[in-house]
């Protein structure tokens, strides 16, 4: 099966978008809303209100993270060499699952030893988090991925992976029908999916990002993923008769999709799309990247740069331990250094963490997969072993 290392790197940049968003929320003129305010006068809405918000969009990073899964997942059934459920959902465990568990229990036990008091110099976001103590339902809840609770408790990052597990059993059922029906079938189902799940929002009380409801409208994404692959060789045709000038213009469409957002933000046209179908126009933006990353011999050869592969491995590891790494080091030295500068050190350690799990749980976690799922199996005379590092959800 062929593998996108681009597609690594995307996700890898996805990832670093995430981590820089986090890290620039701890400054209240991040998060206050200025939108009111032109350029001239606020110059920093150069950096929230425009596509440049892609840099650091935590959620549209997100959007991408689902496309990426919904593709790379589907792969194997399109050239029919999936595996069996069992093996499938071993694989699925020992990939997200274990480094997760793991990540989940770092982050208990360093707001257990960090831990003093509310913050109360920051945003009303970080000041409010690791307030409330650890408990055994919650930390039940968090193992199961069941209920509707609350994922900010220990590692904000978390309620993704829970949407990213529920969604990944069910995914090969799903294909059947992609398999089966193409984007005839695909597409409505995904909007089917996306647009009940926003019907019902509407008539539930949901008051956290875990509940089932949510898990559908992101279910679309992957199924939006899987048609990429499905219909990618029709896709790179169309790209690559594309000149220069077509191809820019088409990335800068994708860039404004995906930053669409912010791109207008408090405006009546704009406020129509939200929150769900928002979230459309930034597939629409994350879809075209992965089709010019795959399509475009000269955008393939730069994201296939050995800094940017290596941004990709760890990328997951990346995901989970930026915000244990911030938190820990803001609660350890607050008063003590600057809060700039606490930053920066945790942005430089969020890296070390990244690569540290990345070798020392990640890998064992996907080798143990195989291991499992190849129990008794001989393997075949001239081959050579190693570790596959499929790009998934962070």
């Amino acid at each position: 099966m062929q593998r996108y290392e681009q597609l690594d790197s995307l996700r890898g940049l996805a990832a670093l978008a995430v981590m820089i968003g986090h890290f620039l929320m701890v400054f209240t003129p991040i998060v206050q809303n200025t939108s009111g305010l032109g350029l001239l006068d606020y110059p920093l809405n150069l950096l929230k209100y425009t596509p440049l918000h892609a840099i650091w969009g935590g959620h549209e990073a997100v959007i991408m993270f689902f496309l990426l899964s919904g593709f790379v997942l589907s792969l194997p059934f399109f050239s029919n060499r999936q595996q069996t459920y069992t093996k499938y959902v071993i694989k699925r465990i020992c990939r997200i699952y274990i480094p997760f568990v793991i990540a989940l229990l770092i982050a208990i036990a360093m707001r257990e030893a960090v831990y003093v008091s509310k913050l109360t110099d920051l945003t009303s976001y970080y000041n409010n988090l690791w307030v409330i103590p650890p408990n055994w339902s919650s930390f039940i809840h968090h193992l199961l991925f069941v209920g509707n609770y609350n994922t900010t408790r220990y590692d904000p990052i978390l309620w993704t992976l829970v949407h990213e597990m529920r969604i990944s059993l069910l995914f090969p059922f799903i294909m059947f029908a992609i398999v089966k029906g193409g984007w005839k079938l695909g597409l409505p189902l995904a909007l089917l999916l996306s647009y009940g799940a926003e019907i019902l929002l509407a008539s539930l009380e949901t008051r956290y990002m875990t509940n089932f409801v949510v898990s559908l409208h992101y279910a679309s994404f992957f199924i939006a993923g899987a048609l990429l692959a499905k219909y990618q060789g029709e896709l790179k045709k169309l790209f690559s008769r594309l000149n220069g000038w077509w191809m820019s213009l088409l990335l800068v469409i994708g860039l404004c999709c995906y930053s669409f957002k912010w791109i207008g933000y408090g405006e009546d046209f704009h406020d129509m799309f939200m929150p769900h179908r928002g979230d459309w126009m930034t597939a629409i933006g994350a879809s075209i990247f992965i089709v010019a990353a795959i399509s475009s011999v000269r955008l393939s050869r730069q994201l296939q740069r050995r800094p940017l592969l290596f941004l990709g491995k760890i990328s997951y590891s990346l995901y989970l331990y930026h915000m244990i790494v911030l938190l820990s080091l803001v609660h350890l030295l607050d008063g003590k250094i600057d809060t700039p500068i606490i930053v920066v050190i945790a942005f430089v350690v969020s890296f070390g963490a990244g690569a540290m799990s990345y070798y020392f749980v990640e890998l064992p976690s996907i080798r143990l997969g195989k291991r499992l799922t190849n129990w008794g199996k001989k393997p075949a005379v001239g081959t050579v072993s190693h570790v596959e590092g499929a790009p998934t959800t962070v």
